[in-house]
């Protein structure tokens, strides 16, 4: 199996590589196409692509003979170019990650990790999404992200034929999969980023020209059901939420009014 390994993180992230590498250690063919810079949150945008460029990067002494290439585009942009430039042979399956940061509840509309893994399942291919929990300035233990990708590779081949379908998988920040309490499937939690959110004014003028400080007050977030991804996570859990990029209409009924009363 060929697979394709992005994020939104940027081709210098470190969970990037030992994706990479947890990929190849479960016995897939892999390429890597990522952002040259960091594009977190980007969704599933696909910026005007002019002037963008494809460079290719030596990747890590343990992952030799591997092609990968950073690309200044947005994590879409990164899986576009490499379903259609021809410079990678054809993908079996996209896998994005690891993100330094879960992509739960309202955060899966957001993540460009989810939007790139999304973007495959669209191009009809098995797709996974791999975050980590960040918990602040502890080293983030890329390895036991890694553990869990390689563990869960085997359903890529299980979702394939059901596209556009998406795992998106949530690892709690634990030193060791030994520290791992199991895995659970989950639905997505009722987590919404803007009730976390603080925001300053510090106006160095005009009010209209004042700096604009974001902070995430994770102290605030609360306990989640067990059977969702944010809560799993926090109760130990390596959390696996499959998603369908396409939206479903509601059954909701509409009084509509007449267009020309």
């Amino acid at each position: 199996m060929h697979i394709l390994v992005t994020n939104d993180d940027g081709i210098d992230s470190p969970g990037l590589w030992a994706l990479a590498k947890a990929m190849r250690a479960a016995g897939a063919r892999v390429s890597v196409v990522a952002p040259a810079e960091e594009q977190s949150a980007m969704s599933m945008a696909l910026p005007p692509q002019t002037n963008r460029e494809l460079r290719a990067i030596i990747p890590p002494a343990e992952l030799d003979g591997m092609l990968a290439f950073a690309h200044n585009g947005s994590p879409v942009g990164c899986v576009t170019v490499a379903m259609l430039s021809g410079v990678l042979p054809p993908i079996d399956a996209v896998v994005a990650g690891i993100n330094r940061g879960l992509n739960g509840g309202s955060n899966v509309m957001l993540s460009g990790t989810v939007g790139a893994a999304m973007i495959g399942a669209l191009w009809g291919l098995p797709a996974m999404a791999v975050s980590l929990q960040y918990i602040g300035p502890e080293p983030m233990p890329w390895a036991t992200a890694a553990y869990v990708a390689e563990r869960l590779f085997p359903l890529l081949e299980q979702i394939r034929g059901q596209a556009p379908l998406v795992l998106n998988v949530n690892v709690p920040h634990v030193a060791s999969p030994d520290d791992l309490r199991g895995f659970r499937q989950t639905r997505l939690s009722e987590f919404f980023f803007g009730h976390y959110l603080d925001i300053e004014l510090n106006p160095t003028g005009p009010v209209e020209r004042s700096q604009i400080i974001f902070r995430f007050a994770r102290e605030r977030v609360p306990d989640f059901d067990v059977d969702t991804d944010d809560g799993a996570v926090r109760a130990g859990y390596v959390s696996i939420t499959p998603l369908r990029p396409l939206m479903n209409s509601s059954p909701l009924t509409l009084n509509l009014p007449d267009l020309h009363a």
